[in-house]
């Protein structure tokens, strides 16, 4: 019998902070630029959904925000990119355009893994963002935004080899695994389970949890985590938005439960 052992992925439910663009401004044409005295301020701490960030140029130079006459003013195109936005640049009209990544234009998309193991869809309102979501925990496999909600909402996908488990653990045991380990994390406080349920995802036997905490020390978070059991691997499906209660219960279980998973 194999060795109970934790788990490697527990989830960093924690990186929730609400990142406001503000005060952001782009640069005009040259008939319309006007001199300006201005100061690099390298000491402002940039913080995005929870974890530090670094705004960097295409060719990875570091862009230090600029504080002129007591408003900072940020690198719009690293910054929106960071925080689940695409950003189109006009050249002609001197125009940049903020909108959702991989819009999809009121289709549903199918959100595959890199390597192709596992697949779910989402309706149009969602974009993906890899880019993000990794940001907030680097073992996410894949991620997601819904934009369209206000506080947006998120999504990630990790899954765990259950090589490291004894045989007698299951999806139930393992979904408790994680979440015991997320409050002796300590980055959300006050974790309540608000519910629970056993469910069934293409055949596979898994568990949901709504499940509330506070982050940052305020920010109230809200998360709905589906985990799911295959032959050879654990899942994480997690929602989560900074709300009290995570809304559409509904319609974000009818996202989980298009989960397939492919080739492992």
């Amino acid at each position: 019998m194999k060795t109970f052992l934790k788990s490697k992925k527990a989830m960093f439910l924690g990186a929730l902070a609400i990142f406001t663009l503000g005060n952001v401004s782009g640069v005009s044409a040259s008939t319309t630029l006007k001199e300006i005295t201005a100061y690099l301020d390298g000491g402002i701490r940039l913080v995005v959904n929870g974890l530090p960030f670094t705004a960097k140029d295409s060719d990875g130079k570091v862009l230090a925000p600029i504080n002129y006459e007591g408003n900072t003013y940020l690198p719009l195109r690293s910054v929106a990119e960071a925080t689940g936005m695409n950003v189109k640049w006009d050249e002609a009209t001197r125009t940049a355009t903020l909108g959702p990544l991989n819009q999809t234009n009121g289709e549903d998309f199918v959100l595959k893994a890199i390597d192709n193991s596992f697949q779910v869809t989402f309706p149009s309102t969602w974009t993906r963002n890899d880019t993000l979501l990794k940001r907030i925990n680097p073992l996410f496999e894949v991620g997601a935004v819904n934009n369209s909600k206000n506080p947006a909402q998120f999504f990630a996908v990790t899954s765990e080899d259950k090589s490291g488990f004894s045989d007698e653990l299951h999806v139930n045991g393992y979904g408790k695994l994680i979440l015991d380990q997320m409050k002796e994390i300590a980055i959300v406080k006050n974790v309540k389970i608000i519910s629970e349920k056993d469910i069934e995802i293409n055949g596979l036997p898994s568990k949901q949890f709504e499940v509330t905490g506070i982050v940052n020390d305020s920010l109230n978070a809200a998360y709905l985590i589906t985990f799911v059991e295959s032959k050879s691997y654990f899942y994480q499906l997690m929602f989560w938005s900074a709300a009290k209660n995570i809304e559409d219960l509904e319609s974000l279980t009818k996202i989980a439960s298009t989960f397939k998973e492919l080739s492992k």
